[in-house]
């Protein structure tokens, strides 16, 4: 289990109610899109099994992510696919606006063989795909 904490203002039962529904934001219009908890849910339902908020207004919230169980110890721990022979030969646009997520994301993409071409919004990423000289074979919002 990964605990991650914050100490901000929380959220009310009826925030918490629709965290992860996907375009459901408390912030003004322009100011942000909603989907980054909803593609977080999936990616842990998917992949991790479970996840659960703990948040009350002015507490802070904590999110709880649960991790199958490994035989593999953090120490032999290795970023791979599933299939250690799968690697990729296509051309893919990363279209990520927190600067240190695409720094992150974009060198693994490139260690297993692809071409990538970063955005930091979906404008600038529609306007790098228009005028790319190759096919983009994939496009990725935040891995």
């Amino acid at each position: 289990m990964l605990a991650i904490a914050d100490t901000g203002t929380g959220m009310t039962p009826e925030v918490k109610a629709h965290l992860f529904e996907p375009f459901f934001t408390t912030k003004p219009p322009g100011k942000g899109t909603g989907l980054g908890l909803a593609t977080c849910f999936g990616i842990v339902k998917q992949k991790l099994r479970h996840i659960e908020v703990e948040s009350e207004p002015g507490k802070g919230t904590t999110f709880k992510l649960y991790f199958p169980r490994s035989r593999t110890s953090w120490a032999d721990y290795r970023w791979q696919s599933r299939d250690p022979g799968c690697r990729g030969n296509r051309n893919g646009a990363l279209v990520e606006d927190e600067t240190i997520v695409r720094e992150l994301a974009a060198p693994q993409l490139r260690e297993r063989g692809y071409t990538v071409i970063e955005a930091g919004n979906g404008e600038e990423g529609l306007g790098i795909a228009t005028a790319a000289s190759w096919k983009i074979d994939l496009v990725s919002p935040t891995l």
